[in-house]
């Protein structure tokens, strides 16, 4: 359709040049022909004017009728006249054969001395070419009309009228014209017969080009083009298939690594578009990997995860499960809402290495609580002891297929982390007491420095405590070391107990635990101090076993007695070791004095 209207369009071109021409053409005819009938009768009207001049200054004048039957016999000749103005009248009289004007051109003439020229007749019927010229009075040159009429130079004295045919010029311009027409008409039919071949050849190919194209802006890449019979269409067709095999080659081949590297947000049957996307999400990935590296612990990668599952997927009901494979243990890192699941005694997700969804069959997960809720669970596993499951609830069916996507989403970020999620838990592990999970020593050398730098700004109070069982030695002697284990955990929880949210409390090494009390003054460090020793004036209770232990308790002011918090904690062990000293069961606070370095 689209060759067929270019061609129409060419066609009415070339055929409105060609009428344009023809016109052209049939105006010069006319103009010419008109010219020389012009010629002709200009030359017969002034031999009519020499001659009868001539004869009326021989005074033969009768010559008159017979030079104008001469000049009428002549071959193109209708008819030839002569008019005398009033003037000449009145001084000769109207004569023999009166010369009155004919028509209105003739007394026009006459009175305005200028000659007028006529055309008559139609296409279909005799053409004829009038002239009408003045005869004006002269004294000048080799006739002096003033010797001879009673007259002033410059008056019109007569004219002489040319009627002549000139249906032989309309005739020969008429040929012309035709044999015009049918030359271009010839012309034009060759012409365009060679255009609409030439255009085909090449308009087929064009077409084949845009609809590869257009196929290919809607993901379509592997139309190919016949090759063209001319030489240049041939090409086009090569070139382009050749660019689209490549092109279609290597998107394919893309697409499939892309889809092994990264589950992408949403199908599309675009090759180039699904490449597009993956490098952006790979790119997403990648900068959500950097700025891990960048976070100091693993409670601020899953904040960064928790975040990610609020901005970019736009949910809102899901936990963060940590689970240890080896020991069968399980540790709730984050619950958005209320934890729906009894994932503590194990979860299935976990266990399957994969995806719960609660869709695809009944009771999915018997650790659901909430049997109106539909779940999605999806493990990620990182190390050996260590899994991270993700779930998420909704009580909408049409979500599931959302979070479903949103989950193997995540598992972009988190594969693409897993070295550095590693690393922070590495480094959790270095600062975690493996029994009491409370930080331990090297933490506590850390947070120091952190304080300290605090307090330079803030000169806010803290209260430094070292606390020792008394006698814990004997414990292990008597009921064996797994029961010592077992009493320092319910010591820290003792401690743990009696402090407010802000404050640290950190296992120093054995039966030792330091706490850190944030913004204390001295009476309220000793008022804490205090109500954790009278909490181990009850029985510690572990299986069958009753034990009764004291703990002494070391005080230290930071910065009241020491701008540095390391010698803050020594003077804490000091004033421990003075308290044990005098016999266990108390809290000292530390004396300068009393207690020399």
């Amino acid at each position: 359709m689209k060759k067929e209207k270019t061609f129409f369009t060419l066609v009415l071109s070339i055929v409105g040049i060609t009428a344009l021409f023809i016109v052209v053409l049939a105006v010069t005819f006319r103009y010419m022909g008109l010219q020389s009938a012009e010629s002709k009768a200009n030359l017969a009207a002034h031999i009519v004017q020499e001659s009868l001049t001539s004869h009326m200054i021989t005074g033969s004048s009768d010559y008159q009728n017979e030079l104008l039957k001469q000049i009428d016999a002549l071959e193109g000749m209708k008819r030839t006249w002569v008019i005398r103005s009033e003037a000449l009248n009145r001084q000769y009289g109207r004569g023999i054969y009166p010369q009155d004007p004919v028509d209105d051109i003739d007394r026009a003439v006459l009175r305005d001395g200028k000659a007028i020229e006529n055309v008559s007749g139609s296409l279909f019927s005799d053409t004829l070419y009038r002239l009408t010229i003045p005869y004006i009075a002269t004294e000048k040159g080799k006739i002096d009309c003033l010797s001879c009429h009673d007259s002033k130079a410059g008056v019109v004295l007569g004219a002489v009228s040319i009627e002549m045919e000139i249906n032989d010029l309309k005739v020969t311009g008429l040929v012309a014209v035709a044999v015009a027409i049918i030359v271009l008409m010839t012309l034009t039919y060759t012409l365009l017969k060679n255009v609409r071949r030439f255009i085909a050849s090449y308009k087929e190919t064009l077409d084949a080009v845009a609809l590869t194209m257009e196929k290919a802006e809607g993901g379509d890449y592997s139309h190919r083009i016949e090759p063209s019979d001319t030489r240049d269409g041939y090409n086009a067709a090569m070139w382009t298939n050749a660019v689209m095999e490549k092109l279609d080659s290597t998107l394919t081949e893309s697409g499939k690594k892309m889809g092994s590297l990264i589950r992408l947000d949403q199908h599309n049957s675009d090759p180039l578009y699904t490449l597009q996307m993956g490098v952006h999400q790979l790119y997403e990935v990648e900068r959500f990997r950097t700025e891990i590296e960048k976070d100091q612990n693993l409670d601020e990668v899953y904040a960064r995860i928790i975040a990610l599952l609020r901005t970019r997927w736009n949910l809102s009901n899901f936990n963060i499960l940590e689970l240890n494979p080896l020991d069968k243990t399980t540790h709730i890192v984050h619950t958005e809402k209320t934890l729906l699941c009894d994932a503590i005694s194990g979860c299935r997700a976990d266990r399957t290495s994969g995806m719960v969804d609660s869709t695809q069959c009944e009771v999915a997960c018997p650790k659901m609580i909430d049997p109106d809720a539909h779940y999605v669970c999806q493990s990620y596993p990182i190390v050996d002891d260590l899994d991270i499951v993700v779930s998420l609830v909704t009580y909408e069916a049409r979500e599931v297929s959302t979070i479903r996507l949103a989950l193997e989403q995540l598992g972009n970020y988190i594969n693409a982390s897993k070295l550095q999620i590693i690393n922070k838990k590495l480094q959790q592990t270095v600062r975690i007491d493996p029994l009491t999970q409370l930080y331990n020593r090297a933490y506590l050398e850390e947070l120091t420095k952190l304080i300290v730098a605090q307090s330079t700004r803030t000169m806010i109070p803290y209260g430094i405590l070292m606390i020792d069982m008394d006698q814990f030695h004997q414990i292990n002697q008597s009921y064996g070391s797994v029961i010592g284990d077992e009493v320092i955990k319910a010591m820290a929880h003792n401690i743990h107990e009696n402090l407010r949210q802000g404050d640290i409390l950190i296992r120093y090494g054995g039966d030792t635990f330091a706490v850190i009390l944030y913004d204390y003054e001295a009476d309220e460090v000793n008022e804490v101090a205090d109500t954790i020793r009278n909490t181990f004036k009850k029985k510690i209770r572990i299986n069958t076993y009753a034990i009764l232990k004291t703990v002494s308790i070391g005080i230290s002011l930071f910065p009241v007695q020491t701008p540095d918090m390391l010698e803050g904690i020594e003077y804490a062990k000091r004033a421990l070791l003075e308290a044990k000293h005098q016999g266990g069961n108390a809290s000292l606070v530390y004396d300068t004095k009393s207690m020399p370095q």
